[in-house]
């Protein structure tokens, strides 16, 4: 039976991963929740909301769950499979089950995901040993890994830096106009520090949000140090292909030309041969045109020096006839 390919596998197979990437955002989005419940505590002062995250939380679980299961089904060494998914299997430790008396530190196991995110990153950077990936697919690979690790940055830090505005405010050295306290900021915040540009105008000021801030950071320097050198290697590779487009166009004309000389072809197959050939190099018409001029000229300096040749190979007999005759004369003398 032939493996069923998703709905979206049309519109995404030549331009993305899209199981690494869906992968990638769940594992945010998952730690998110932990986040956010931590810092407003919704199992004691709002129950509803409290509802709504653990059954999300589940949904969630249950897309962990499914994927680990099919890659243990699908392992031919198990012992491997477990060395590399068991901290993924503790940090699916659910949301409902830090509400149990003493463990509500257990919570933290969530962060573990942040593993198997940065093995798809790796995979989506073409860092991994698992095969090469275009050039084009790796820039809009870091081009979506870079939005979402912005945008969970900001979200994260906005957590924090609402949480902390009381203590802020209390605190005579805190600056309270560096508090970032709106998403539109947080967002600004997140986007100078990932490409290391700090206008200062926002700072965190609460420890979470420092540490967000921190991971931004050596992150901004990594993907956008690989992001430059893959565009680099993006236009250096077209480059190189246009060299060799027009190599080919040069070895498949000269050819041509030369099954042509030789009368192997009529003036008819050679016109009409000639014409494909453009046709299908378009950017090289002003490299034929040069082409033929130059041929023009090396046929004209061809001409010349066979006229020149000629002409002393004249000078030469009239020269030895001349001689000839003298000598004959002097004979009959």
């Amino acid at each position: 039976m032939s493996e069923q390919k998703a709905w979206y596998s049309p519109f995404t197979k030549s331009l993305i991963n899209a199981h690494d990437i869906v992968f990638l955002t769940i594992s945010l989005f998952a730690i998110g929740i932990v986040v956010f419940d931590s810092i407003n505590d919704l199992r004691n002062n709002n129950t509803s909301e409290w509802t709504i995250l653990v059954t999300i939380d589940i949904i969630l679980l249950g897309y962990f769950i499914t994927i680990l299961a099919d890659s243990h089904s699908k392992s031919k060494d198990r012992s491997v499979w477990w060395k590399w998914n068991f901290l993924q299997i503790f940090a699916l430790f659910p949301l409902l089950g830090t509400a149990i008396p003493g463990l509500g530190w257990a919570g933290a196991l969530r962060f573990l995901l942040l593993v198997p995110a940065i093995q798809a990153i790796f995979r989506l950077m073409n860092i991994s040993e698992e095969g090469e990936i275009s050039i084009q697919r790796r820039i809009t690979h870091l081009l979506i890994v870079v939005s979402l690790l912005i945008l969970a940055g900001a979200v994260l830090t906005l957590m924090f830096e609402v949480q902390y505005e009381e203590k802020c405010v209390a605190d005579v050295a805190c600056n309270e106009e560096q508090l970032v306290l709106s998403l539109e900021d947080s967002l600004w915040l997140a986007i100078e520090t990932t490409t290391t540009v700090g206008y200062g105008e926002f700072a965190p000021k609460s420890l979470g949000a420092r540490v967000i801030a921190l991971m931004l950071l050596f992150v901004g320097i990594g993907l956008f140090g690989t992001l430059a050198a893959t565009l680099t290697q993006l236009f250096f590779t077209n480059q190189m292909w246009r060299n060799s487009q027009r190599d080919d166009f040069l070895v498949r004309l000269n050819l041509l030309t030369e099954l042509h000389d030789r009368g192997e072809i009529n003036d008819s197959q050679f016109l009409s041969s000639k014409k494909r050939l453009i046709e299908k190099h378009e950017d090289d018409k002003q490299l034929l045109s040069q082409l033929e001029e130059s041929q023009h000229h090396s046929s004209i300096k061809k001409s010349t020096d066979i006229s020149e040749r000629r002409k002393r190979v004249d000078e030469a007999k009239k020269f030895f006839d001349e001689i000839a005759t003298n000598g004959d004369s002097e004979g009959k003398e």
